[in-house]
């Protein structure tokens, strides 16, 4: 009988982190959001929590991206909500006004690249975002 002492009958469970809010919110992101684009969702937005001065724009950000019930029920003004949310994270100075915002055409670009990576929808026209953004 070949017996390893090193090896423990019951497997160790590692002690998972405690999960902040952010954590919890990429969570519920994940459950719906599409697996191809985790990457450049790291990347673009869920690593800015560790800068100060991003986390309260970015929480919010991600609290809004997580609600799909009124995206569904409502997309215009749930997509106002998230153009006002995209604005404040990349504009943490608040330079821009909200006319400015609307007439930027990378914050524009980025909120048509937001819906791809966090809803997959790469079907938004141009016309489409214009109309949900001219309410501002």
């Amino acid at each position: 009988m070949n017996l390893n002492i090193f090896s423990p009958v019951k497997r160790v469970r590692k002690r998972e982190k405690d999960k902040d809010e952010f954590d919890r919110l990429i969570d519920v992101i994940e459950t719906f959001a599409p697996k191809e684009h985790l990457d450049e969702r790291e990347a673009f937005y869920y690593n800015y929590k560790i800068m100060a001065q991003y986390r309260t724009p970015l929480l919010g950000l991600l609290q809004t991206a997580s609600q799909v019930g009124p995206l569904r029920e409502d997309q215009e003004t749930h997509a106002v909500e998230i153009f006002m949310r995209l604005k404040a994270f990349y504009d943490v100075r608040g330079k821009l006004t909200v006319q400015e915002a609307v007439k930027d055409t990378g914050l524009v670009r980025r909120f048509h690249h937001f819906f791809t990576l966090f809803y997959g929808r790469k079907d938004l026209s141009a016309g489409q975002i214009g109309e949900w953004l001219e309410r501002l």
